[in-house]
């Protein structure tokens, strides 16, 4: 992606240069020296003087002296040969005409190498003045395919949080503390301190302990024995206390 962006811009700037290049070329003047005269004898000795005052010249533009091949030349000289018409040693010599000529920087003096031409006024001076500025080019911005980046999820929404349900406080039902067996132990029998009238064995009342559930244990088949007999042991000896006292 990035080679193909690349290869645009680089078709686009090519595409720039040869605008600019083709505007200056097209922004080339051609003077044709002495108008619709051409390179013939002038009128004047001032003639060409006169016509090149009217003419703008800039570097790069084209002069071109028009005339039939062998009955004039352009030579390109010094000022010096210029101003004294010396046709010997030119810098430059055409003999064939048409011919074209760039103007270069600074002045440039030509003239006819054929005798009595310079004198009868066949010279030019062409001072170029500064090249014409072109259009600035703006250089073409450098498009880059963007790298492709993380791809960054967006976060998903969390579920929502269920409000918490009421908190039920139950109850277990109370229990009844279980009833223990009372802790009195059973009433042992006293010995009367006041001797029976008769010799009969006084009554004990054993009071029976209370089971859990309050109600009176039945009495067990293999302790009733041994407590009749501690009975009968009682009365025998409170007898014997009776009688000795």
């Amino acid at each position: 992606m990035t080679g193909k962006y690349n290869t645009l811009g680089a078709n686009a700037m090519l595409v720039l240069v040869c605008l600019v290049v083709v505007q200056q070329c097209s922004a080339q003047t051609v003077h044709v020296v002495g108008g619709s005269t051409g390179w013939n004898f002038p009128s004047s000795s001032s003639f060409y003087s006169t016509w090149a005052a009217s003419q703008t010249f800039r570097v790069g533009d084209v002069l071109e002296f028009n005339f039939l091949t062998g009955s004039h030349s352009v030579a390109t000289v010094t000022k010096s040969a210029y101003v004294n018409c010396n046709t010997n040693s030119p810098l430059a010599l055409s003999t064939t005409g048409p011919v074209n000529i760039t103007v270069k920087s600074g002045t440039q003096y030509f003239l006819c190498t054929l005798p009595g031409h310079c004198n009868g006024g066949l010279k030019l001076t062409v001072t170029a003045s500064a090249p014409s500025p072109s259009p600035a080019v703006a250089p073409s911005p450098r498009t880059t395919a963007p790298s492709p980046g993380p791809h960054i999820h967006a976060p998903e929404p969390s579920p929502r949080a269920a409000a918490p349900a009421p908190r039920t406080a139950s109850k277990s039902p109370k229990k009844a503390p279980a009833a223990s067996p009372s802790s009195n132990p059973a009433v042992s029998p006293t010995p009367s301190s006041t001797p029976a009238a008769t010799n009969a064995p006084p009554t004990v009342s054993l009071a029976p302990a209370e089971g859990p559930d309050g109600a009176a244990p039945s009495p067990s088949p293999s302790s009733a024995p041994p407590a009749a007999a501690a009975v009968v042991l009682i009365g025998i000896v409170s007898a014997s206390l009776a009688i000795l006292f």
